[in-house]
């Protein structure tokens, strides 16, 4: 008797716990619905339904379609809105008064706090936006001789591909290198030798900072800092990333600025160098120091080098796959640049259609597919609906991107949509154009944006002046629909191998 009251009671108390949550989500789903969107548990709020962190832009993709242009949930007890409209993230993004990034573990610890890519936009963040500014300045004043240095490398990778042109091979290695050698002369003027032991320290950089920005690694480290200090995974994660960041300090900063000389300027750090200087004679001190210094440098390379090459790449990859877009662009660079003159930046408003390539690339992968994290520092109301002081804000990229509204066929690389019928670039303000925001908008707009684009075009042109690329021999080239990439943060591109046929034999 005891044992069959103890069991009903037993049911008794899970059913009315069960009626409870069944009440409790149908009161939620209700009011949930008037603030637009999905419902979940108490303090794990949709994270059932989320899964797999390394997804979660497709999932929140999908969650929009439902939703609207913008939704709100709640995410480990955390209110979380997702944005998949390029106007609310303009909007929302042009006050850093309601909107601000929400920094990165390692903006935090690593970096600490004095980057600027992931920081809160009152810590010297404008200030620092102007010293980059200030080298790009100085870069296009020096354009000529950074354009050639950079086309020198270029063909040294060249060579290096059209030394292989009667295999397959893998362009990997090759644009690893010539990335390496171009974000070293941008930071401090010179390569570093290939035999030299530094010579893979901003990759290691890279490769260990990509691993603190996987979601899996960042949320507990965010959640309980103090794991940074003890044995085992996120210990030895944590541990690893700043022999990284102080094997690049040491290299690319303590070295430049030991040898630094007034008047001579030999790359970024030499030109933040150069600006801490004259501030210290005029005002006896300077709040570029040392260490925002370094952290611009972690950024240019942290937010440019990984990203570029992935853009090399996965441009080589859609040539290989669309050889009738290669086939244009070679025409487009036999018509204005030649076989024998050098590719220059200036030519790009004279080639819209190998411009329209680089956007349509940039559109179709969509390599970072959700923003930097963002949060509201005051209540803001956001296409109709109100989002709550310190909200967490995800701009979903990877939505906007491939919107059927907008872009009608999202998953069909096409250039041509970036063009008139005439064949010139859209304007600016069309909404196409508006649309694309690999670079982010609004004030924290990616100050190298212009960079990137001029070297991207560049590369691209210097190579297909002089290569064909073409799928492998008895192998398969993977397809390049980034819905199938490896599921890792930032977009993974598959592993391939090409051919390359020099084009004086076509």
């Amino acid at each position: 008797m005891y044992v069959q009251e103890t069991l009903v009671a037993t049911v008794s108390v899970l059913a009315g716990f069960y009626g409870a949550l069944t009440l409790y989500r149908y009161l939620q789903h209700r009011k949930q619905r008037r603030s637009e969107g999905p419902v979940g548990y108490p303090f794990f709020g949709i994270l059932s339904q989320i899964g797999n962190f390394n997804v979660i832009h497709k999932t929140l993709t999908a969650i929009g379609q439902r939703y609207g242009r913008s939704f709100q949930f709640k995410l480990l007890g955390k209110k979380v809105v997702v944005l998949r409209s390029a106007s609310i993230v303009q909007t929302a993004f042009n006050d850093a008064d309601l909107v601000d990034r929400k920094e990165t573990f390692f903006q935090q610890y690593v970096f600490n706090g004095k980057g600027f890519a992931f920081a809160n936009y009152k810590n010297y963040v404008p200030e620092l936006r102007s010293v980059f500014h200030s080298a790009i300045y100085w870069q296009r004043l020096e354009r000529e001789k950074n354009d050639v240095k950079l086309l020198k490398e270029t063909n040294v990778a060249v060579t290096q591909i059209t030394g292989m042109m009667s295999t397959n091979f893998s362009p990997d290695p090759v644009i690893k290198d010539l990335m390496t050698r171009i974000f070293s002369i941008e930071l401090i003027g010179e390569t570093v030798p290939a035999d030299d032991p530094d010579s893979q320290l901003l990759w290691e950089l890279i490769d260990h900072l990509y691993t603190l920005l996987e979601p899996s690694i960042d949320a507990p480290l965010r959640l309980l800092p103090f794991l940074r200090f003890l044995p085992g995974k996120y210990g030895n994660i944590f541990r690893e990333t700043i022999k990284a960041r102080d094997g690049v300090a040491r290299r690319y900063f303590d070295t430049q600025k030991s040898t630094y000389q007034e008047g001579r300027v030999r790359g970024l750090v030499d030109v933040c160098l150069k600006l801490q200087h004259e501030e210290m004679q005029t005002k006896g001190e300077s709040w570029l120091t040392d260490d925002y210094i370094k952290g611009l440098m972690y950024d240019t390379v942290a937010a440019g080098m990984s990203e570029m090459m992935k853009s090399v790449r996965m441009l080589i990859l859609l040539m290989c796959h669309h050889q009738n877009v290669q086939s244009r662009v070679h025409t487009e660079i036999d018509d204005v640049i030649g076989t024998s003159s050098i590719p220059c930046s200036s030519h790009r408003n004279q080639m819209p259609y190998t411009e329209a390539v680089i956007m349509e690339m940039l559109r179709y992968v969509s390599q970072t597919p959700l923003a930097i994290p963002h949060k509201s520092n005051k209540d803001v109301v956001l296409d109709g609906h109100l989002i709550e002081k310190d909200s967490g804000i995800f701009p979903n990229i990877w939505g906007i991107h491939h919107d059927e509204a907008v872009w009608g066929d999202p998953w069909v690389f096409r250039p041509e949509r970036f063009l008139t019928e005439d064949g010139q670039l859209l304007p600016a303000d069309h909404q196409l154009r508006r649309t694309l925001i690999p670079f982010s908008v609004g004030k924290r707009r990616c100050p190298g944006e212009d960079f990137a684009m001029s070297r991207l075009f560049l590369l691209l042109t210097s190579m297909l002046q002089r290569i064909e690329f073409t799928p492998p021999v008895e192998e398969e080239l993977p397809s390049a629909d980034p819905r199938l990439y490896t599921n890792k943060y930032p977009l993974q591109l598959p592993v391939f191998t090409c051919r390359a046929v020099p084009r004086e034999t076509i």
